[in-house]
């Protein structure tokens, strides 16, 4: 059965198969349901602490693309590894997730960039949490809201970016519908209607054409290509598309070379085949941090794991993510 394709392939669901081993005892942990300010928007997370002394740095965690919150186990289980090497956690609710206001699908990146800061700034306020050691972890689409975080604010102590495209909108849109439709099984001619579609979509964005892309959505439906075309929007009133005007003109670049702040990516290197052409990303970044003599960042692409970066064999995190983000973690926010 093929899965339903989101818009654009920027909306793919961010929640994976629960297979990892949890922390060794929550009753270690301090747990808290909190509330805080987003402007005029109430957002809603779970606080995790880890035992022992007190201040501790911490982490806001920028979730991935639609609707995720903190029920989704790719995110806990991340951050229980944060928060296995000391380090507090704020597992957030997205904006029109779980139990926060507001609505994510009329947002733009710069919205979603000032509920992370807010976060930090409700962090900076415990006594239990370290004020000059907050920073922000940002998975999947997260990770493209995470250098505009860290690049608006002195508060964001460190970046770690996990899974995260460096290429704009549309080229990204294009990237992932193609791999979409080949993991769909559609032969060639079909996987060029479904660019077709989407760029049919993209031109929409920009120009406001609705006839046009109507018709090529039509068009679409009518070849083999319609399992994958059927999850592109029908109507003109369905509000993602707000939320993709927001970011379309997004550049990640141009945040992340104003990023002073200490870094860590990471890829799997088979998510070259789903969502994100990791060669081409890692080659944009570390031309983006050359430019500008940046030196305090690391780039892991963990071999034979994919956007989860799981181990295709335990579907637990890869042994060399968790070893590199627990090593990274002691030398930039433990010291």
């Amino acid at each position: 059965m093929i899965r339903p394709v989101m818009v654009l392939g920027l909306l793919c669901c961010a929640l994976l198969l629960d297979t990892s081993a949890g922390l060794a005892s929550e009753q270690d942990l301090q747990l808290e349901d909190v509330r805080y300010q987003s402007g005029p928007i109430t957002l809603a997370a779970l606080l995790m602490l880890p035992p022992g002394e007190r201040p501790v740095p911490a982490a806001i965690i920028a979730q991935g693309s639609g609707a995720s919150d903190r029920a989704n186990q790719w995110s806990r289980d991340i951050a229980e590894e944060l928060v296995r090497h000391g380090v507090a956690v704020l597992l957030t609710d997205k904006r029109g997730a779980g139990a926060s206001g507001g609505d994510w699908r009329t947002a733009g990146f710069s919205d979603l960039a000032a509920d992370a800061l807010a976060g930090a700034e409700f962090l900076a306020r415990r006594s239990d949490i370290d004020a000059g050691r907050i920073g922000v972890v940002g998975l999947s689409q997260g990770g493209q809201v995470a250098p505009l975080a860290a690049a608006s604010s002195d508060r964001i102590a460190f970046v770690v970016s996990v899974s995260s495209k460096t290429v704009g909108f549309a080229e990204g849109s294009f990237i992932e519908m193609t791999n979409t439709a080949r993991q769909a099984g559609l032969d060639e001619p079909d996987v060029q209607e479904v660019i077709r579609v989407n760029l049919a979509a993209v031109r929409y964005l920009t120009t406001g054409d609705w006839h046009q892309y109507a018709r090529a959505r039509q068009r679409g439906l009518r070849t083999g290509a319609r399992s994958v075309v059927a999850g592109f929007p029908a109507s003109q009133d369905e509000p993602v598309w707000t939320f993709l005007r927001a970011i379309a003109a997004y550049d990640p670049l141009a945040y992340w070379v104003q990023v002073t702040q200490p870094v860590l990516v990471v890829y799997g290197e088979e998510d070259e085949a789903n969502n994100v052409p990791v060669r081409e990303s890692v080659r944009r970044l570390e031309h983006v941090f050359r430019s500008v003599n940046k030196t305090d960042y690391q780039i892991l692409v963990v071999p034979g794991a994919g956007h989860g970066i799981r181990d295709p064999q335990t579907h637990r995190l890869a042994t060399p993510f968790r070893n590199a983000l627990g090593a990274w973690l002691e030398e930039h926010v433990k010291r």
